[in-house]
């Protein structure tokens, strides 16, 4: 497999709009977002807003996940993280998660994520906890997660990851 992970260009943002829109199994809060909004995220100097692509030997999956960071001086806040249900047995959310925190232990910052629950939702709050969030609080519908930045695991071997 090859997994990639890229800043979100403008022509990506389509596709990023309608993962907000149609994805909610896979998705830590449901937040969904504009075309205009995703690309103000994309040029603003306080977020980061990645698209994940995978493909296999049998072909692509296309643009699959996305990730949106809003990163202060000392905190950054994990606001969306969404993959598309068909690469839900793949793993590569976890890969996508260690990116972050990798990313976040380099700038020298707390990693928080965002998490509401819904009925379908339940695997991404797993992959949170398996990656070593825990509960600090809550803000309105949602549970507010902290990682130490202090255990991040690796790529697997079998995954070729592409860092854009």
């Amino acid at each position: 497999m090859a997994f990639s992970i890229a800043p979100a260009q403008e022509d990506d943002l389509k596709r990023a709009e309608e993962l907000t829109v149609r994805t909610h199994q896979l998705n830590t809060t449901g937040y969904t977002y504009s075309y205009d909004e995703l690309n103000a995220f994309r040029q603003s100097d306080r977020h980061k807003l990645f698209i994940a692509s995978l493909d296999d030997r049998y072909g692509t999956y296309g643009k699959i996940g996305l990730v949106l960071v809003e990163c202060g001086k000392s905190e950054w806040n994990l606001k969306l993280l969404l993959m598309s249900c068909r690469v839900m047995s793949r793993g590569v959310g976890t890969i996508l998660v260690n990116h972050i925190m990798q990313l976040a232990k380099e700038a020298g910052a707390t990693l928080r994520a965002e998490f509401v629950r819904n009925d379908r939702n339940r695997m991404m709050f797993a992959t949170y906890k398996f990656a070593g969030f825990r509960e600090v609080g809550r803000e309105g519908d949602a549970v507010v997660l902290e990682n130490d930045l202090a255990n991040i695991q690796p790529f697997p071997g079998y995954v070729d990851v592409r860092l854009g």
